[in-house]
């Protein structure tokens, strides 16, 4: 035992360490499930009728896309099988998920929706749910 330190400063000193040792392993944890975790990039374009979303998702096959539309928010889910994260069994393919949730500047309509997907971008149209019309305005 230190010189000056009693036995429950200790034990308050090893509980100390032992919360650092514990953080530190989730932090590194959870470094690790972000390292893997692929988040694509996306573009949102607002014109006066729609609202136009495009989420890149380069080497992801058409049929292993997802799309989900609610009045507020698009939902992007995408497989993919990632040769680099084969599990320790000698398997070098394993599947990998893709996540992507955009929330839009404004209501939409899902049921006017269209989606298209070429050469690695999805790109997503729906209608506003209160469109933006311009009128002339005469000056007097």
């Amino acid at each position: 035992m230190k010189k000056g330190m009693d036995s429950k400063g200790l034990i308050d000193k090893m509980l100390e360490d032992t919360s650092k040792t514990i953080e530190s392993i989730k932090n590194d944890i959870e470094k690790s499930i972000v390292d893997y975790t692929f988040v694509p990039g996306k573009d949102i374009i607002e014109t006066d009728d729609s609202i136009i979303v495009r989420v890149d998702l380069a080497g992801i096959k058409k049929e292993n896309i997802d799309v989900n539309l609610t009045d507020t928010k698009l939902r992007v889910k995408a497989e993919f099988e990632d040769e680099h994260l084969g599990d320790l069994k000698g398997n070098n393919r394993r599947p990998t998920l893709i996540r992507r949730t955009v929330r839009f500047p404004k209501k939409v309509v899902p049921e006017e929706s269209e989606a298209k997907f070429e050469n690695g971008l999805l790109t997503v149209e729906v209608s506003k749910l209160e469109k933006k019309e311009s009128y002339t305005v005469n000056i007097k």
